[in-house]
């Protein structure tokens, strides 16, 4: 379908996924990333130490936390600046420094 021209055609779409090709998507700024890029990263520390995949992103009072499969387990790591010290899109990573304690936590 090339473009929505009334409501009626708008009506039958109600529902459906709007699908982009990655290369038609508008570039963001610096820091900023879309969901499909996050998600599916791993999580490492920045001594190496292996964490998890990010299976979902949780969005509360415009704060973003990584939902962390670890294990048998769900961790949320807070997608801050000052945690998520790096993120390498090109190698599906996300390197973290996490304040003592984070990682054993499991609720919100």
């Amino acid at each position: 379908m090339n473009g929505i021209d009334s409501i009626a055609e708008a009506r039958e779409i109600v529902g459906e996924e709007a699908l982009l090709p990655e290369e038609e998507l508008q570039p963001l700024k610096k820091d900023y990333y879309y969901l499909f890029q996050i998600i599916g990263c791993s999580l490492v520390t920045k001594s190496g130490e292996k964490i998890g995949k990010v299976e979902d992103i949780l969005s509360i009072n415009n704060n973003d936390l990584l939902v962390v499969s670890k294990e048998s387990r769900e961790i949320f790591v807070p997608f801050t600046k000052g945690i998520c010290i790096q993120v390498n899109l090109g190698k599906k990573e996300i390197v973290i420094d996490p304040p003592e304690g984070l990682l054993d936590l499991n609720e919100i």
